[in-house]
This record gives structure tokens, C-alpha cells and sequence, in this order.
């Protein structure tokens, strides 16, 4: 199996959204499954912004998200965050995610970016934690997400 990576566009938008509405370990928000759909909008054409998304015999099977201007961490110029990371679920266990991480990497080293954080779901399978953990990432604090609509 051939995976090709590329910057996302916003004509790709509407397989990356569903894949993200999808992704049930995004859910993190008792009120919503996935940020709105402007807002995916805007990270698509975030020039600070790294979002690649994967394919397989020209199907979208993954994406990946990492903003390299995050507020959180706008003190350090040399933070990024890795905000999302998706695989179909057919398309699992077959080195998508790491090709996905890898180039995502790549192209944050090339806007000199030396440090990467990310927030993980620990209420899912334990995958995306074990991912991390092989490639580099150690556990932080634990943090309880709450909303209310107003």
C-alpha cells in the first residue's frame, strides 16, 4: 500500500470534515462531536498551520493537524501544538499515522519549530497514547475537559 502525503486544500475539505465528525476520539466536548465546520475552515488555510492529510489510491484515509502559533504557548516561538490526528479505521495498523507524523515533523523543523505538544483522549482504546509514547511523547498532567452550552 502506496500512502502519499499533502498539504490539505479547502477542496478537500468535506472527506476531512466527515473523517473528523468520525472520529470519536475527537469528541472531547459534551455539546459538540468536532470543531465547527468554519472553524476546520480557517485551520485548512491557517498559514501557521501545518495540515496534511494522507492517501491511498487517491482516497483520503487520515489527517493530521499542528498549529504552530498556538496561543497557549505564544511565549515560545519554538512550540507547536499537535491539535488532531485521524485514520480511517479500515486503514489502522498499516503505518498511516506514523507516515502522517513523520511529514507533519518534517515540515514543522522547517519552520523552526523545536518542540511539539499535543493533548490525547484517554478515554479511547489506548492507541493514540501508545502512539505517542513511541514516538517520544511522555505523559503530562491529566485534565478533565467541561462545557455547557449559554
Amino acid at each position: 500500500m502506496e500512502i502519499k502525503t499533502r498539504r490539505a486544500e479547502v477542496k478537500d475539505f468535506d472527506a476531512l470534515y466527515e473523517l473528523g465528525c468520525q472520529t470519536p476520539e475527537f469528541k472531547v466536548s459534551s455539546n459538540n462531536e468536532f470543531m465547527e465546520p468554519e472553524e476546520f475552515v480557517a485551520a485548512i488555510e491557517n498559514p501557521s498551520g501545518t495540515l496534511l492529510l494522507a492517501e491511498v489510491d487517491g482516497k483520503v484515509v487520515g489527517f493530521i493537524y499542528a498549529n504552530r502559533q498556538d496561543l497557549e504557548q505564544a511565549h515560545r516561538a519554538a512550540w507547536a501544538c499537535l491539535v488532531y490526528l485521524a485514520v480511517r479505521p479500515e486503514f489502522r495498523k498499516n503505518g498511516v499515522a506514523q507516515v502522517l507524523y513523520d511529514s507533519c515533523v518534517a515540515d514543522l523543523k522547517k519552520h523552526n519549530i523545536t518542540n511539539i505538544y499535543a493533548w490525547a483522549n484517554s478515554e479511547s482504546d489506548g492507541s493514540i497514547l501508545k502512539f505517542m509514547e513511541k514516538n517520544g511523547f511522555s505523559e503530562g498532567h491529566k485534565y478533565v475537559w467541561m462545557d455547557k452550552k449559554i
